[in-house]
């Protein structure tokens, strides 16, 4: 009975730490593969632009004298 009670306690424990090591393998297996797919898509953001804001900051910002116009940067260059 001492016998079976301990080959049940063993069985037990074992099939806890290989849950529990299955677990931690995935969730590390989870973070290889979300560090491996990193996109630009994570980092960007889509910002609207009213068109009489772009008008202003074109005119007044790009156009500028000694400005981005001046020095052959395109607009969206110098947007960003």
């Amino acid at each position: 009975m001492a016998t079976t009670c301990f080959l049940c306690c063993l069985i037990a424990y074992w099939f806890t730490i290989s849950l529990r090591h299955l677990y931690q393998g995935g969730k590390l297996q989870q973070l290889e593969w979300d560090m491996a797919t990193i996109t630009a898509g994570d980092y960007t953001v889509e910002l609207d632009i009213n068109a009489d804001n772009y008008r202003q900051w074109y005119n007044h910002e790009f156009r500028r004298p000694g400005g981005d116009y001046e020095n052959k940067i395109a607009p969206a260059l110098s947007l960003k």
